[in-house]
């Protein structure tokens, strides 16, 4: 098993449990619902503020890849 240690943002691990949470309910339903009518998922996502926009959850996804985060490059 390969670990990986990464530091992440408090908005940025609110994404990652409300997606981790997304994808529980998703299982144990074993069928998809529509996640725009699912308050908990927008609700854990902005725990600590605004929740993550798309091209920072994009950003987000490469650096979980080990890519460098292409808004903090660019930044």
């Amino acid at each position: 098993m390969t670990t990986q240690n990464l530091t992440v943002t408090a908005r940025e691990r609110d994404t990652l449990l409300a997606a981790l949470r997304y994808y529980q309910f998703y299982r144990m339903q074993g069928h998809p619902f529509d996640p725009r009518k699912d308050d908990l998922i927008d609700t854990i996502a902005a725990t600590s503020g605004e929740a993550l926009d798309l091209a920072e959850v994009d950003d987000l996804c490469a650096g979980l890849r080990g890519n460098v985060h292409a808004l903090a490059a660019a930044g």
